[in-house]
């Protein structure tokens, strides 16, 4: 099982920055764009699992991939909605559970 990483406070602040300097059109939730731009979470969770990812057949591209199926959650853990850890587990769950399989089975030009 993949390790907890500490919860990267300078990611949040990265995302907050990013929303304090857009600007607000009426009618139009950016909440996915902030919490993507830069894909500074990703990378950071990254950083933190790829000598436990490589070797279950994951790539950066395939975690990207499969990181974006939940981006709800990446949501809920900056709203504050869910505590880091809540927001990892999920995370875990999802590297862990049929759908990280499958995304890890395809080829690079294989089925989408």
């Amino acid at each position: 099982m993949l390790q907890i990483p500490k919860e990267p406070k300078h990611v949040k602040a990265w995302i907050e920055s990013i929303e304090r300097g857009s600007t607000k059109t009426p009618g139009i939730k950016w909440d996915r764009l902030y919490v993507w731009y830069g894909n500074q979470l990703p990378k950071y969770l990254w950083d933190e699992w790829k000598r436990d990812l490589k070797p279950r057949g994951f790539t950066w591209q395939k975690f990207l991939k499969l990181l974006r199926y939940r981006t709800d959650a990446v949501l809920l853990w900056y709203k504050g909605a869910y505590t880091w850890g809540q927001f990892i587990m999920e995370t875990i769950n999802l590297i862990e559970g049929p759908l990280g399989q499958e995304i890890v089975k395809r080829q690079k030009y294989g089925k989408k």
